[in-house]
Order: structure tokens, then C-alpha cells, then sequence
């Protein structure tokens, strides 16, 4: 019944109590899970010279943000690993939400897990969370969302 999961990450607190919640649907399951974490770099961002914090150059900021995106994975494998369920990671850049549909998709996973609220609750209350838009988005799968 279940042989995929794709798990949506950010390493929050969220996220890390998703990450559990697929664990132990692995291990009774006997299911695969894609760890899943979107690099998003604003669009207002991608063309200009000056970034947050003063830098100037894209391709450092991208550097930094790829090390954050290791370190979720970093917090996020232990607790796989601790369960004993088979795994592998992706690291995808593009807008967070559509991302995690399409990778959904191209996995052809069974069930998303997530966590109902993420690293950017500011945004969120602005812009909807990206759990929101990943339940309003996907219609062929089922969608944990883990508070």
C-alpha cells in the first residue's frame, strides 16, 4: 500500500516531527523514503547585484544556502537511520511548494509527509504556508501534514 514517501524538509522543529512520523510509516511499511529539501531563492533576488547581508555575488549565497540545505539533511538522516528504513535525499532549487509536487510526481511516491509549519512562519502568515499549497496542489496522493 505505501512503498514511497517523500518527505518535505526544512530541519525545523516541524519537520523534524514529520520526519519520525515517516520513519515509523517506513518501518511498518517496509517503504522507501525521498528526503526532500527545496533550496527557494526569491525571485526578486535572482537578478540582483546586491543580496541579504551586503554580498554581491550569487553563486556565494547559492554556496551558503546549499550548506544549509546539507545541514537539514544532516538532522533529518540520523532519525532515518536510527529506524532502520531505507532512504536518499534530494536537494532541488525552484519555488518550494511546486517543487515538492513535482518531485512527488517524478518519484511516483504513495504518501507526502510534512510538517505543518516551517523555518519561515513570517512569510507564511503573508504569503500561506507551503504545506497549504502542496494539499491544495497535489490531488493524486495522500498528504501527511504533522503539526
Amino acid at each position: 500500500m505505501i512503498g514511497r514517501i517523500l518527505l518535505a524538509t526544512d530541519g525545523s522543529d516541524s519537520a523534524l516531527k514529520a520526519t519520525r512520523w515517516a520513519a515509523a510509516l517506513a518501518k511498518t511499511y517496509g517503504a522507501r523514503v525521498t528526503v526532500l529539501h527545496v533550496v527557494h531563492i526569491p525571485a526578486a533576488l535572482a537578478g540582483s547585484t546586491v543580496l541579504p547581508g551586503g554580498a554581491t555575488d550569487v553563486a556565494v549565497v547559492t554556496r551558503l544556502m546549499e550548506q544549509a540545505a546539507e545541514g537539514v539533511l544532516t538532522v533529518t538522516k540520523p532519525i532515518l537511520e536510527e529506524a532502520g528504513v531505507e532512504y536518499d535525499t534530494r536537494i532541488e532549487y525552484g519555488h518550494t511548494a511546486e517543487t515538492i509536487v513535482k518531485v512527488a510526481e517524478e518519484e511516483g511516491v504513495d504518501l507526502i509527509v510534512m510538517g505543518s509549519r516551517g523555518l519561515s512562519n513570517a512569510s507564511a502568515l503573508l504569503l500561506g504556508s507551503v504545506s497549504h499549497r502542496v494539499l491544495h496542489a497535489i490531488h493524486d496522493k495522500p498528504v501527511l501534514i504533522v503539526r
